[in-house]
């Protein structure tokens, strides 16, 4: 069963999700209106608790943890002490960090800063952790970018912004549920206005991609534990390139792909993404990253899977093979 619970970090009011008994597992949400561990784990947080002992804290300004004094944003590098700072009062070593969106970035940040917190990594369709394309085809993710982070429109009002998350997904009146009493969350406790206040531009994205490039790719290469990028080919915002292009800047990364599944992959494909994290990071046989992949994979590999039945197909690093799927 999830329960939680107030921690004080730092002078911070830290609200934190814990399930289930076995190696510890930290779940890291992203960044956004309503966001925060329960919208973003619920789904798959009580079946990963079945092998794990499971920690989801809101970060610092989102869902039940306080807002920093000043009540100004803070962004994904800004947070990342006060993530390690709880994980240091939870008693925390040698997990396995899972990080969706802004929250891959800051698994990998923490696997830079303190190496002792990590065994292994899961960075989940994480725009802000992975690198631009540097060509024509950065314009379309940057577009849609626009067009998924338009703030200020989408929470102009409840309904407004229950209507943005299902734009492109059929209604879930469950999920529905818990995007509803998040936003109300957010609303009563004046988080919304964070986003409110911050419109995104092309200009921003520019600055935005910048702390991944500063604080992230130079380091990435002493990233000594295994990591698993879970991509999603629907997800217009952070397309499968860039998961590739993640993927070959790790010494030690594998990339799975789900096909139909959005940005928020946890809820599209819970049951999957559950099945492959638990038994990626239950793998204890030996690891065929020796190099044999040569320089250009780095010991990386790539998988794709089509639906909900279909076997994982390894693929070169250098590579996507198409699918014969239709769907």
């Amino acid at each position: 069963m999830t329960a939680g619970r107030h921690l004080d970090v730092g002078g911070i009011r830290t609200f934190v999700l814990e399930a289930g008994e076995g190696p510890t597992m930290v779940l890291l949400h992203g960044s956004g209106p309503a966001i925060d561990a329960h919208v973003t784990w619920h789904r798959v947080m009580p079946v990963l608790a079945r092998r794990f002992h499971v920690i989801a804290p809101d970060q610092l300004g989102f869902g039940k943890t306080d807002l920093a004094a000043d009540g100004r944003y803070r962004d994904r590098l800004e947070r990342t002490p006060h993530v390690i700072a709880t994980l240091d009062a939870l008693k925390v070593r040698n997990a396995v960090l899972v990080g969706h969106s802004e929250g891959g970035f800051v698994a990998l940040r923490i696997a830079i800063e303190r190496p002792d917190l990590v065994d292994r990594l899961v960075v989940v369709t994480s725009g802000g952790a992975a690198p631009a394309l540097g060509d024509d085809a950065d314009a379309a993710w940057m577009t849609a970018s626009l067009e998924a982070y338009d703030y200020d429109a989408q929470t102009r009002d409840e309904e407004s912004f229950i209507a943005s998350r299902f734009r492109d997904r059929p209604r879930d009146d469950r999920l529905e549920a818990v995007v509803r009493a998040g936003y109300r969350l957010a609303e009563g406790t004046g988080k919304l206005d964070q986003f409110r206040k911050r419109p995104v531009t092309g200009a921003s994205l520019a600055a935005y991609a910048r702390l991944q490039e500063e604080h992230l790719f130079p380091y990435l290469g002493d990233i000594a534990g295994p990591c698993l990028l879970v991509w999603a080919a629907g997800d217009r915002t952070v397309p499968v390139e860039r998961g590739l292009k993640l993927m070959r800047m790790l010494p030690r990364a594998d990339l799975h792909v789900f096909r139909h599944a959005g940005h928020m992959v946890m809820h599209d494909r819970a049951d999957d993404f559950a099945r492959l994290v638990t038994s990626w990071c239950l793998d204890t046989s030996p690891s065929d990253y020796d190099g044999s992949l040569g320089s250009a994979g780095r010991g990386t590999k790539a998988s794709f899977t089509n639906d909900s039945t279909s076997s994982l197909h390894p693929l070169q690093a250098t590579r996507m093979e198409k699918s014969t799927d239709n769907g």
